[in-house]
């Protein structure tokens, strides 16, 4: 009475589909997180006064000028492994959103597509000193460069930090919302920068208000925005033109 149960039904052909996933959880994923902490606690262990000294430069301007009366931030291996860090971490969120946004993870999930990320990362910071140089050797403020960079890595050492507390969450909760809570990170932590930048460069070098202005729109937020323009283009219309 039930010959006809399994065969009924199944006149039409039944093309395979192709299995989708939304992992974007890779092996190498957990390293590099696990590098960039063992680097803070280096850090924080071998030089805990420096550690705390970088950290309350937000604080106000005196604390920057004990800094940088005892060292100098950016020429340290704090400098260096925490510029490190930051590059790796806005590469590694910057891979991440693109693989929740465009949901491919074959195209962007890549280590290669991340070394491409880094490398536009570190050239993006590179650009950035060799303008900060450029304009301490036309103005002749060396003073003013050093107190910049100096903020410039504070202020990278928090944004780090959070962002790598996000991309804990992305990579076991792969979720449009988290993307734009880094990217609020990331917004945040610029606006702070440039106002501290600013702030530090008014006070120390007397420069009229107007021009510090001029001079943080050329280096900063022009940059920053249409960085943004771009990707946003990017993803709505598949090109950033």
């Amino acid at each position: 009475m039930f010959s006809n149960f399994v065969t009924s039904g199944f006149e039409g052909v039944i093309s395979p589909m192709e299995r989708v996933t939304h992992e974007v959880l890779e092996g190498w994923n957990l390293i590099i997180l696990a590098v960039v902490l063992l680097l803070v606690v280096v850090n924080k262990q071998v030089y805990p006064r420096q550690f705390r000294q970088l950290l309350s430069v937000p604080s106000g301007v005196a604390h920057t000028n004990q800094l940088l009366r005892e060292w100098n931030p950016t020429s340290s291996f704090i400098g260096y492994s925490f510029f490190l860090c930051y590059i790796s971490m806005v590469a590694l969120f910057v891979q991440k959103s693109f693989v929740i946004i465009s949901r491919d993870v074959s195209q962007y999930n890549s280590f290669s597509f991340f070394a491409i990320l880094c490398g536009c990362a570190a050239g993006w910071v590179v650009l950035r000193y060799l303008a900060f140089a450029l304009v301490s050797w036309l103005f002749q403020q060396k003073d003013v460069v050093a107190r910049q960079t100096t903020v410039d890595l504070s202020i990278s050492t928090y944004s780090f930090s959070a962002l790598l507390i996000v991309l804990l969450l992305i990579l076991y909760i792969p979720s449009s919302i988290m993307v734009w809570i880094g990217v609020g990170i990331i917004f945040v932590g610029t606006v702070f920068k440039v106002f501290l930048e600013f702030v530090e460069t008014r006070v120390f070098s007397k420069m009229p208000s107007f021009y510090i202005f001029l001079y943080f729109c050329t280096l900063e937020i022009v940059p920053v925005v249409l960085l943004f323009t771009a990707a946003t283009r990017f993803f709505a219309n598949n090109t950033v033109l």
